[in-house]
C-alpha cells in the first residue's frame, strides 16, 4: 500500500514497506512520523512510530509518566474485542462515605505488555447507572448478562465476600457488553470511563494546573483508544497534550504527540483540529529547527481541500478550551 496525501518524493517505501529518514525530517507517506533518530513506516494504518532516542535523566526528570508515543514506540486506536481485556484487581473502601470503589484496568492484549494502561475507579452506584441505562437501549445485548444486586444493610456492603462477587460480575460485565460498537458509542459507556476527567482535565487547564491537567488527559487518551470508535474525540484529547507540553517547554514531545494526530486525521480534511494541530506543528518544527516545509506543504494541501485557511480556523487553544462548552 502507498497511499500519499500529497505529491512528495521526499521518502520513499520500499518493497518491505520499511522506509527509512534522515535524523531531522517529517515525511508523509499513507502514515506519519517523526524522526531524530532510527524511524521506520510500518505500512499500518493506524500507526504512527517516532523516536526512541529519549535519554533516561530526561526521562527522571518528567512529572508525569513517560507512554508509549513520548518513548518513540508505536501507538494505535484499537477496540478489537479480542485484543482487549478489562481487570478490576483492587478494590477500596472510603471509610467517610463507606463505599467501596473498584479500580477497572483496561489492557490491550498483544505481543509484549501494554505499557500505557488506562484506568479508572468506580463505585456500585457507577456500575448501576450504566447497566441501566444499556438494558434500556440494548436489552438484548445484556439478556444474559447478570448484573450483581443490592445487599441489604451498609455493612453487608462491605463484606469481603460481597465485594469479591461483585469484582468478578463487574469485570464480566464490561467484557461482555464491550464488543457491541453500539455500546461503545453510547454517551453512558463514555461516561463512566472517561468524559468525566477529560471534563476535570479541561478546567485544569484553563485554569493553567498543567501538570494536573496532563495526568487526566493522558489516562484518559489511554482508555480512548482502546474503548472509542470516534476518531475526532481521540484527536481532541491529543490536540489538549499538545498544548500542554507547549507550554510546558517539552517541544519535542508536543510535536510528537502533534504527528500522531494528524496521522489519526487521515484524509478528515473536515475535521476541526487538522488545520490548527498542522498550524500548531509548523511553529514547533521552526522552534526546533527542524525541517517544516513537508508540514507546510501538507497544511497548504489541507486548506485547498476543506477550503479553510488558517486565518478562519479556531486556534488550538480555543477549540480545546471549549470542548465542553
Amino acid at each position: 500500500m502507498d497511499t500519499r496525501w500529497y505529491l512528495d518524493d521526499y521518502v520513499d517505501i520500499s518493497s518491505d514497506g520499511r522506509s527509512e529518514a534522515s535524523s531531522d525530517s517529517i515525511s508523509f507517506n499513507g502514515q506519519i512520523f517523526i524522526a531524530g533518530g532510527s524511524t521506520s513506516y510500518s505500512g499500518e494504518r493506524g500507526i504512527v512510530y517516532v523516536d526512541d532516542d529519549i535519554e533516561s535523566d530526561e526521562e527522571e526528570k518528567c512529572a508525569y509518566t513517560l507512554d508509549d508515543i513520548c518513548k518513540g514506540q508505536s501507538i494505535s486506536v484499537c477496540t478489537d474485542p479480542q485484543k482487549i481485556r478489562f481487570e478490576i484487581l483492587s478494590t477500596r473502601i472510603d471509610e467517610q462515605s463507606k463505599r467501596v470503589f473498584y479500580s477497572v484496568m483496561v489492557l490491550r492484549i498483544d505481543d509484549g505488555i501494554d505499557k500505557d494502561k488506562g484506568s479508572v475507579e468506580r463505585s456500585y452506584s457507577d456500575f448501576t447507572v450504566l447497566n441501566k441505562a444499556l438494558r434500556k437501549e440494548f436489552p438484548s445485548f445484556l439478556k444474559d448478562v447478570n448484573f450483581p444486586g443490592k445487599v441489604l444493610g451498609q455493612s453487608s456492603n462491605l463484606n469481603s465476600k460481597v465485594i469479591e462477587s461483585r469484582r468478578v460480575a463487574f469485570q464480566a460485565f464490561l467484557q461482555t457488553v464491550y464488543p457491541h460498537p453500539e455500546v461503545r458509542k453510547h454517551p453512558a459507556f463514555k461516561e463512566f470511563f472517561y468524559l468525566p476527567d477529560l471534563r476535570k482535565a479541561t478546567d485544569h487547564l484553563i485554569g493553567c494546573e498543567l501538570d494536573a491537567a496532563l495526568a487526566l488527559f493522558l489516562n484518559s487518551f489511554h482508555l480512548q483508544v482502546k474503548l472509542s470508535d470516534e476518531v475526532r474525540e481521540v484527536i481532541a484529547t491529543l490536540a489538549a497534550i499538545v498544548i500542554i507540553f507547549e507550554t510546558q517547554g517539552k517541544l519535542e514531545d508536543a510535536a510528537r504527540y502533534s504527528i500522531t494526530a494528524l496521522n489519526l486525521v487521515q484524509e478528515d480534511y473536515l475535521c476541526p483540529y487538522v488545520i490548527p494541530i498542522l498550524d500548531t506543528l509548523v511553529r514547533l518544527m521552526d522552534k526546533l529547527q527542524m525541517d517544516k516545509n513537508p508540514v507546510v506543504r501538507r497544511l497548504n494541501h489541507v486548506q485547498r481541500m476543506a477550503g479553510v485557511d488558517v486565518e478562519q480556523s479556531p486556534t488550538l487553544q480555543a477549540l480545546v478550551s471549549e470542548r465542553f462548552d
